[in-house]
């Protein structure tokens, strides 16, 4: 993949040096303890959207979704509304949706191919690069007009790391690798096949929920809750498959299975070591004994498993924070931010161009089956909690502390931290990652 504008002249007010931001330190106690306004309190939630959205780096797209030159995606990055292109060189851009004449939207696709966008306004075009091509009437302006000051605001940093694009919105954030960090080997372990099979993501579902954006990025780190919020999920699987099935393998805390803090704000659930192969953990979905059989009688019993294993629940929830889970085999969730108690979840899943087609429907029966199960579990607790943190003010802190002051929490040679598989050790460690990144004093901005 080509990214653009990495070192480019920004055209922006000179910024000058602000003091630490200690407004937040109080919110986020080292005991781990949360005040409950980061839930509720919208002044916060729009600070969020320019120092957690802007100043480190965020997930845009998957290169597979804007495959062929002068594709576009439409994409809301915070509350910004952002159009990620790749231009006729190949070269991808994520571009302000504003018109930098009078602000309005210049394009109202949710995806396509076009090398120009057209402002509905005033009719002024760009490139799907960002630069102005065409000002009407343009005898209207002196010569000295600036056509570069008018191109559309673009990130000043854009990169890729196996075909997973990332922008941001401070010139000076740290490598992409540096901020990957220590999650980037389960990572790599979740996209090795995918990508040695020719992965393609396409997006299967997107849900809604009334809560803060945060309380699904705590859930994804959190193992503790399964067998209380999920309890009718796995009962309905014991009782009609019998044990092993689902998340049936997390029935106590005394496991081999663990979470990890993997610094950025990153967390882990890691459940591999308790699970069988993902095909077998899988309980039965439509067409899963036809298929299986099938590939089975063309291709033999030891290859036709090679490709059933890439259809099961891989093991592990890779939070990369702020707003990306990676949920094995390729597959992941997007968190996009509405207001301070609204959030959308977008789903993902992969095709694999290089495999059987039953491999590939089997995958997307599998991404299906708990979106419209578990996640309407999930979505109702945090519903709950969002209405007892806005309505009862005199109760005001969340308690994140399971695994602190244990010998449950350990360092790692990499700087991570694991925990036991309940405790809390990743999620309380993305909080105080927040209170950094809110308490920062970078200024966003945009190139040109």
């Amino acid at each position: 993949m080509q990214t653009a504008h990495k070192t480019i002249p920004l055209h922006q007010v000179p910024r000058a040096p602000v003091a630490r931001d200690d407004r937040f330190d109080h919110l986020v106690r080292d005991d781990g303890m949360v005040h409950r306004t980061l839930f509720t309190d919208p002044e916060i939630f729009k600070l969020e959207m320019r120092k957690i959205f802007g100043a480190s780096w965020v997930f845009l797209l998957h290169e597979t979704e804007i495959p062929n030159p002068d594709d576009f995606k439409s994409v809301n990055i915070g509350l910004r509304p952002v159009i990620v292109t790749r231009d006729g060189d190949g070269q991808i851009h994520a571009l302000m949706n504003r018109c930098s004449h009078r602000g309005a939207r210049v394009c109202a696709e949710t995806h396509g191919n076009t090398k120009r966008f057209r402002c509905p306004y005033h009719g002024w075009s760009f490139k799907n690069n960002g630069e102005l091509s065409a000002v009407t009437y343009g005898e209207g302006y002196p010569d000295t007009f600036d056509h570069k000051a008018h191109n559309l605001g673009r990130f000043p940093r854009v990169e890729s790391y196996r075909g997973f694009v990332f922008g941001s919105l401070n010139p000076d954030v740290e490598p992409l690798l540096d901020w990957i960090g220590p999650s980037r080997e389960v990572f790599d372990w979740s996209m090795d096949v995918p990508l040695k099979h020719g992965m393609r993501v396409v997006r299967s579902a997107s849900t809604v929920f009334h809560a803060n954006w945060k309380l699904q990025n705590d859930n994804n780190g959190d193992m503790y809750h399964v067998p209380f919020t999920h309890r009718s999920v796995l009962t309905m699987a014991r009782e009609r498959y019998g044990s092993g099935k689902s998340l049936d393998h997390f029935r106590s805390d005394d496991s081999p299975m663990y979470v990890s803090d993997l610094t950025h704000g990153h967390k882990l659930i890691d459940q591999r070591p308790s699970l069988k192969t993902p095909w077998d953990q899988a309980v039965p979905i439509p067409g899963r004994e036809s298929y299986s059989q099938k590939l089975i009688d063309e291709l033999g019993l030891e290859k036709a498993r090679e490709y059933l294993h890439m259809t099961g629940r891989a093991g592990i929830n890779l939070v990369l924070y702020p707003n990306i889970i990676v949920a094995g085999g390729g597959s992941f969730n997007v968190y996009e931010p509405i207001a301070v108690d609204k959030t959308m979840v977008h789903l993902y899943t992969v095709i694999l161009d290089d495999a059987p087609p039953e491999v590939n429907t089997l995958r997307l029966r599998f991404a299906e089956d708990f979106v419209y199960t578990g996640n309407r579990d999930d979505n109702e607790v945090f519903e709950r909690m969002q209405t007892s943190l806005a309505n009862i003010p005199e109760m005001e802190w969340v308690d994140f502390s399971k695994g602190m002051g244990t010998d449950r929490e350990v360092k790692q040679g990499d700087g991570s931290t694991r925990g036991n598989i309940s405790d809390e050790t990743g999620i309380r460690a993305a909080y105080q990652r927040w209170k950094e990144l809110m308490s920062s004093n970078v200024t966003t901005c945009v190139a040109l």
